[in-house]
């Protein structure tokens, strides 16, 4: 949620918790009850959504980090392998193939640098029992295809967490959207009559109706802060 959002979320709290303590005055059935309960819905809904926007990425962010450096390593450890096994055999076109410099690695996007890594892979496998003298053994090949597995499932993930953020960031719009209205148009007014009867109740609902800046200045915009009930 934006600063505008964090501020009006406060305000449809402060009138949900003006309506409770004045529940003798909405009552249990009609008109500003049913708008009551709308209301409440609208913040549960705002905060079911909310979670799920603030959902903290850095872990996801951070774990393919983690793989991309490890998958670099392994990559540059399977060239030297074929590089050094090329040039034994006097294979140039093989060595020339595998031949990926480390400025390269660290600039390419992480699905370029997936499929380096299964070309690397797949240049090595058919000379697995040649690249022992070459530090390149069982437990090597074993690694380079969990990292590669990992890898491919990262990239995505990270995609997923983020697409969630942005549908949940357009239902909450939808969804202040639909509580503004709600006030405006249903309960202001149907709160307006109580002015004369219970003044009280009616001018807890209007102080409750306006929307403080929380932006840590400790003042109200004069302007757009305060709503006043039609």
């Amino acid at each position: 949620m934006n600063k505008m959002q964090l501020n009006k979320f406060r305000m449809y709290d402060a009138v949900n918790l003006v309506l409770d303590t004045h529940s003798e005055k909405v009552g249990t059935e009609g008109d500003l009850y049913e708008a009551s309960q709308l209301l409440k819905t609208g913040q549960t809904v705002i905060n079911r959504n909310r979670q799920v926007q603030e959902a903290d990425s850095s872990g996801l962010t951070e774990h393919k980090g983690e793989l991309r450096s490890e998958l670099m390593g392994m990559i540059l450890l399977f060239e030297a392998g074929v590089k050094a096994y090329a040039t034994a055999t006097k294979n140039p076109e093989l060595k020339k193939m595998a031949n990926y410099p480390v400025s390269k690695l660290k600039t390419v996007a992480d699905k370029v640098l997936f499929d380096i890594g299964t070309l690397i892979h797949g240049m090595a496998l058919p000379l697995k029992n040649d690249l022992g003298k070459y530090f390149i053994g069982e437990a090597e090949f074993l690694k380079m295809e969990q990292l590669l597995a990992e890898y491919e499932l990262a990239i995505p993930r990270r995609r997923f967490s983020l697409n969630i953020s942005k549908v949940s960031t357009d239902n909450i719009d939808g969804v202040f959207k639909a509580q503004d209205k709600l006030l405006r148009t249903h309960i202001d007014a149907l709160v307006q009559p109580f002015q004369f009867s219970h003044p009280d109740f009616f001018n807890a609902y209007k102080n409750a109706r306006k929307i403080v800046d929380y932006s840590g200045k400790g003042k109200v915009s004069p302007v757009a802060a305060v709503v006043t009930p039609v």
